[in-house]
């Protein structure tokens, strides 16, 4: 029998508040979630909100998902932290969905909130995972990039976690087999998609040596060295706000984690996203149809 997920705080007790998701130990945690195997993230509510209906139909509507009381075309599932005004949330047989905003102190949030409702609904053997977009480097927009190591903006394959005025480290890798098997559900549906390192800034424009911000004091020569330097020695393939956090929080958890990212542009040629609309929206769809395909295969 597989061990029940528990995490290491010797603080949490029975009775806890889950503030930013809008849910508490009180709230039938064990019989609610208790059979949740898989934990979804990703940056816009819409899109979590498009992917949870993909995911509600993929998997053959289960009747172990929490349904509005009012459903409407696209609109079949309960948002259970619409009242916290922050994330939104929805369950669909044993799959978690939840958006987490941009960059890692919102990401920080929504995490450890849904690694303690994991631990208070005795979940076992859960795998967590990112899907988003990002800028690429060096590869054509289009591709998916399943993230191997993330590192941060000074090229540190860390994540950095401040504690009382204190700067600790932490591992930042995901789980080979994951990203094995993503590829594989790729492969089958013609997706292009590669395994490459991932930098996750804390800052969309100079981090990421944009030269369209508000600010730039630094030259077109540097952002192209710092680009190359990425690309060529550390094995990075996109940028995006939120893997160090992610990967960093989950080793810490000894959770299995994936990330799973579009590239919308290609940041060795340009700064700006040109695609159309349209084409944004079917690039945006890729890591939601690997991640789908991925867990009715494990279901």
């Amino acid at each position: 029998m597989a061990e029940k997920f528990c995490l290491s705080n010797p603080n949490l007790t029975d009775e806890d508040h889950l503030y930013h998701i809008a849910l508490s130990t009180s709230d039938n945690l064990p019989q609610r979630f208790g059979d949740v195997k898989y934990v979804c993230m990703g940056g816009k509510e819409r899109r979590m909100q498009k992917f949870a209906e993909l995911l509600y139909d993929t998997l053959g509507k289960p009747k172990n998902s929490e349904l509005t009381e009012q459903p409407t075309p696209g609109h079949r599932l309960k948002n259970i932290s619409q009242s916290g005004g922050r994330y939104c949330f929805y369950k669909v047989g044993p799959v978690a969905i939840v958006n987490h905003g941009i960059g890692n102190p919102s990401l920080s949030v929504v995490l450890n909130e849904m690694l303690k409702l994991i631990h208070h609904a005795g979940c076992t053997d859960v795998s967590f995972f990112r899907i988003g977009t990002s800028g690429g480097l060096g590869m054509k927009p289009g591709t998916v990039i399943i993230t191997k190591q993330a590192y941060n903006g000074l090229l540190e394959n860390c994540y950095r976690q401040v504690i009382c005025g204190k700067e600790i480290r932490y591992p930042a890798d995901t789980n080979p087999q994951l990203a094995e098997d993503l590829l594989k559900c790729a492969k089958d549906f013609k997706i292009e998609a590669i395994a490459g390192n991932t930098m996750g800034t804390n800052d969309f424009f100079e981090e990421q040596a944009r030269l369209d911000g508000a600010f730039c004091e630094f030259s077109r020569q540097e952002k192209s060295d710092f680009l190359k330097r990425a690309h060529d020695e550390f094995g990075i393939r996109n940028f995006e706000m939120e893997s160090c956090c992610f990967s960093g929080l989950c080793a810490r958890a000894n959770l299995k984690c994936a990330i799973v990212c579009t590239t919308v542009v290609n940041r060795l040629e340009r700064d700006d996203v040109t695609a159309d609309k349209s084409l944004l929206e079917e690039w945006e769809f890729y890591p939601q149809q690997l991640v789908a395909e991925y867990i009715k295969r494990s279901c």
